[in-house]
């Protein structure tokens, strides 16, 4: 009976003891559970501080999200409108691109016509450029000719002003008939019309050449009643011309011209053979003229 009692006792110690251990076992769990249930309170209230505060950042989200809402269909307005704008800004890029491909083909035709025109230029500029050197070639030759020209000219300038001026004009009388006795007149011409140089006398009726050259005399004599009409020409004392006229007891004209050469101190006049006559007056009907043609 004591065995079994002490059986028994032990078995209840043992018991006692593993309840003791389960026991302790169970407070420390309970102390875990208790740190546990403390951080998942702590983690709760976090969370629960982590919601308001998700919920202040979603009330404030919703409000952004309305806000982004009505910028959007704003956005979809101005889209809309954009688009409206594209379709219009692509009718106009399509027509300028048509526009350019019509000027893209004028300016290849300009650019063929340009070199066209380019070729036809340098032609024509090939073309002046002879037409120049022709010019220039034909300027030096007439630079050369006026030149020679204006050295003739002065040349000509200085033999006219250093060429002795020497020409005469004059008329017989105005008294009427003029007529030869028994030896040939000589014929004073008393009315000056010109006289340059002074060559000819009018006291003696002699031109007398100031310097060696050719000169030309001329003269025309008148009678208005004799039938015959003569008059003779001489240079010093040899006879240069004899010109008479049957004019039938009507009036007459004899008239005749000449060129000599002179040397300086020679002298030229007109004689009525003996027994002819002359007649003049106020009309001039009798005329001796003379010039130095050019020096020797």
């Amino acid at each position: 009976m004591v065995v079994e009692l002490r059986l028994t006792l032990r078995f209840t110690q043992h018991e006692l003891q593993n309840t003791k251990d389960l026991v302790h076992k169970i407070e420390a769990e309970n102390d875990a559970q208790d740190t546990e249930m403390t951080a998942v309170k702590t983690r709760l209230a976090a969370s629960e501080t982590e919601v308001m505060n998700l919920r202040k950042e979603a009330a404030a989200q919703t409000a952004d999200l309305r806000s982004v809402a009505e910028r959007l269909a704003a956005t979809e307005t101005d889209t809309a409108a954009q688009h409206t704008d594209l379709t219009t800004m692509k009718t106009e890029v399509m027509n300028m691109i048509k526009e350019q491909a019509a000027h893209e083909a004028e300016l290849v035709v300009l650019k063929a016509r340009m070199d066209t025109g380019e070729a036809q230029v340098e032609t024509e500029v090939a073309k002046l450029k002879m037409e120049h050197a022709a010019q220039e070639a034909e300027l030096t030759a007439v630079k050369n000719r006026l030149a020679a020209t204006e050295t003739e000219v002065v040349n000509l300038e200085k033999e006219i002003t250093e060429k002795p001026k020497v020409a005469f004009s004059v008329g017989l009388t105005n008294s009427g008939i003029i007529q030869a006795g028994t030896t040939e007149l000589n014929l004073i011409f008393t009315k000056i019309f010109t006289n340059v140089g002074q060559a000819y006398n009018d006291m003696t009726g002699y031109f007398t050449a100031p310097v060696r050259g050719v000169y030309y005399f001329r003269f025309t004599v008148h009678d208005n009643t004799a039938y015959w009409l003569e008059i003779r020409m001489y240079k010093n004392v040899e006879q240069v011309m004899y010109l008479w006229e049957n004019n039938s007891g009507v009036r007459s004209y004899l008239s005749g011209g000449v060129t000599l050469q002179l040397e300086a101190g020679d002298v030229v006049n007109l004689r009525v053979p003996v027994g002819y006559k002359l007649y003049d007056d106020s009309h001039n009907h009798c005329i001796f003229s003379g010039f130095l043609l050019f020096p020797l």
